[in-house]
Order: structure tokens, then sequence, then C-alpha cells
């Protein structure tokens, strides 16, 4: 390996601590929204039960929320390992994908706070397409900058480009449905929030 190539490393291995630190934080914050109200007696233990009821709608936000940031992180992960080095556009891209992530927290209190409000689900449909556009932009530029190390399987790299532009018009049709029930909407995104997952965990460096 040359000493350019192990530049490259160095600061593509940079990169993937700087955004495993980010999506640790962002779950983190994610939790510290659990919190009962102040004045709940802890010695009241029905007292008790009826405020974690009432959280019921905080700890679905939670879940929601969380899906969305594992999953993300898992699937970064899977894309991450086909990299061999980055530019500087790069950066910039997973700088703003970071900044998107770190959204999450936000969208967790929003739609546990107003769970029956379009609005709140029609954000975080935003915040998912901002996600979209950013990893088409992302792939684009590791496919016409050669950053993917030479063994990386392209066919499935091109599957997830020719399919990111269909996955943003599932996301707006499912915060669109949030409109005609929230609770529909609630759940075709965490139905979606798995996609991720599924569609990075073919990539693979070809060893043949």
């Amino acid at each position: 390996m040359t000493e350019e190539e192990k530049d490259n490393r160095k600061v593509l291995e940079r990169l993937i601590m700087f955004n495993d630190a980010v999506y640790a934080i962002a779950l983190t914050l994610l939790v510290l929204e659990l919190k009962l109200p102040e004045g709940v007696s802890a010695k009241n233990p029905s007292d008790m039960v009826h405020h974690l009821e009432d959280m019921t709608p905080r700890f679905m936000a939670f879940l929601l929320s969380a899906i969305l940031v594992g999953g993300n992180w898992i699937s970064s992960i899977n894309i991450q390992q086909t990299l061999s080095r980055a530019n500087n556009s790069l950066k910039i891209e997973m700088v703003i994908y970071l900044i998107i992530i770190s959204l999450m927290p936000f969208c967790c209190n929003l739609i546990g706070t107003y769970p029956d409000n379009p609005t709140s689900y029609v954000t975080f449909g935003i915040v998912n397409l901002l996600l979209n556009i950013n990893g088409v932009f992302f792939l684009r530029d590791c496919r016409v900058n050669n950053l993917y190390h030479a063994d990386t399987d392209m066919v499935e790299i091109a599957k997830l480009e020719k399919v990111a532009p269909l996955i943003s018009i599932f996301i707006i049709a499912i915060a669109a449905s949030a409109y005609y029930s929230t609770q529909l909407s609630f759940t075709l995104f965490l139905l979606y929030n798995l996609v991720p997952v599924f569609a990075s965990r073919s990539l693979k460096i070809n060893h043949e």
C-alpha cells in the first residue's frame, strides 16, 4: 500500500468514526425524550402507571425514530465497507447526512407530543426524503469518482441507484397518507425504515 493510499484510508477511517459518534449521540438524545412529567408521585403506583400510559405516544415515537437511526447506521456500515478512499465532496455529503440524522430527536419529540397531527409525520417524511436524496448523491459520487474498492459488486450499487427515485416517491406517499390516517402513516414509516437495512445488505466486495 502506497503512502497516498494509507493517507486516504486514514481519512476514511476518521469519517467512519465521526459517523458512528453522531449516531450514538442521536440515539442517546432519543432516549432523553422519554421522561415522566414533573410532579409524578413515586409513592403512588397507580399514578405512575397512569402517566406511563399517557407516555405511549412518546414510546411509539421513540421506536419509530430509533429504528430509522439504527437502520441507517447498519446501512452506512454496509456501504462504507465497500469504500477504499474519500474525496472532498464525499466528506461534505457525509456531514450533510449526519446533520439530517441529528434532526431525529426533534422529529421524535414532535410525533410524541402531537401524535394525531399529520404535520408531525410530514416533517418526519421530509427528513426521510432528505436522507434518501443525500444517499442518491453519495452513491453517484462514489461511482463517478471511483471511490469503491476495485472488487466491489457494482451490479448491486447500480440497483440501489435505480431504486432511489422510487423510494422518494414512496416516502412522499407515506407522508401524505397522514392526512387520511396518522396511524397508517406511522405504520408505513415503521416498515419503510427497515428498507435501508435490507437494501444495503447485499453490498459486498467480490473476492473471486
